[in-house]
Order: C-alpha cells, then sequence, then structure tokens
C-alpha cells in the first residue's frame, strides 16, 4: 500500500511542477520543471518496480 501512495504523490508533485511552471513563471523556467518531472517520473518508476516485486514474493 506504500508503494500506491508513493505513486500517489509522485503523480501529484509532477502536475504541481507543470502547474507552477505555467502559471506562475510563465514557461520561464522549463527546462528546469521538466528535469524536476523527470528525476520524479524516474522516483515514481523505483516504487512501482518495488510494489511489482512485493507482488511476485507474496505471489509464490
Amino acid at each position: 500500500m506504500n508503494q500506491l501512495k508513493g505513486l500517489y504523490i509522485s503523480l501529484i508533485l509532477m502536475m504541481f511542477v507543470n502547474l507552477m511552471n505555467f502559471s506562475f513563471f510563465d514557461d520561464d523556467y522549463s527546462g528546469i520543471a521538466m528535469m524536476l518531472s523527470v528525476i520524479i517520473f524516474f522516483i515514481a518508476t523505483l516504487f512501482f518496480i518495488n510494489a511489482s516485486h512485493r507482488m511476485k514474493d507474496a505471489g509464490q
């Protein structure tokens, strides 16, 4: 369940980064926002891999 919460929080953070970039910074820092989104995506991928391994272990 913690992995699912981690994925959801990662999604919220990615949307928040994009919202801040579009609304407050007027796309001036789009490169930095994209880099932050990619880093958050990689973190979410780690949560997903961890969850899938735990599901495989619990199934065996």
